[in-house]
């Protein structure tokens, strides 16, 4: 069971369907309809159940990550970059470096830090008039077809800014890394208030 990997062509076309991109393992859209209905069925024991949350979680952060949604050179994996001079890959400057940059690093508190900013952005913020939107669909019971709606909103990202130009081989942490700020912090702030209500209606159904 892999990603969402997106036979599209960024960055001159961008989209994600299920049926071309999910294929018979599976993929991270399946997998969060899949967990959300063991989350609460008692068919499964406690332990089971438990794991079963713990994978929700982790799947409704990364189906954010625009490069999780997408199958160009393995979801950016195959494409070299610098950070800081040192050799990396696109994928892992998006889920980490440019994230603990942004963060201001990845101890306990910093991340409470970094999360406290994007909370109150949420409520009170450069968020509060979209917040709306990304929970336009948050029914536990059309799991599949709301993953696939947070699947198809973040691969939009790799043609407007992640893929948009080839980044093979070139320094990250300068003016790519400030472009891609504000969608990193869009992206985890739109993970984890989804994740939030997500959980909410978990525990409401059970």
């Amino acid at each position: 069971m892999g990603d969402a990997d997106a036979e599209d062509n960024p960055p001159s076309a961008c989209s994600v369907d299920l049926n071309r991109d999910c294929g018979a393992g599976g993929c991270i859209v399946s997998a969060i309809a899949n967990y959300t209905q063991r989350v609460n069925d008692g068919r499964y024991t406690v332990a089971h159940r438990k794991e079963s949350l713990e994978f929700l979680i982790h799947f409704l952060g990364d189906i954010t990550q625009p490069l999780h949604d997408e199958a160009e050179l393995l979801g950016g994996n195959q494409i070299p970059v610098l950070w800081d001079g040192n050799k990396t890959n696109l994928h892992a400057t998006w889920d980490t470096q440019m994230v603990e940059k942004d963060a201001g690093g990845y101890s306990q508190a910093v991340i409470t830090s970094f999360a406290n900013k994007l909370i109150t952005a949420i409520d009170s913020g450069a968020y509060a008039s979209q917040k709306s939107s990304w929970i336009s669909c948050t029914n536990i019971k059309t799991a599949s077809a709301c993953a696939l709606s947070w699947a198809q909103d973040a691969n939009q990202f790799n043609c407007a800014y992640v893929l948009k130009v080839d980044e093979t081989n070139q320094e990250l942490d300068g003016s790519y890394y400030t472009g891609a700020k504000p969608y990193i912090e869009m992206q985890i702030a739109k993970g984890g208030y989804r994740l939030g209500t997500w959980i909410n209606n978990l525990a409401a159904a059970a």
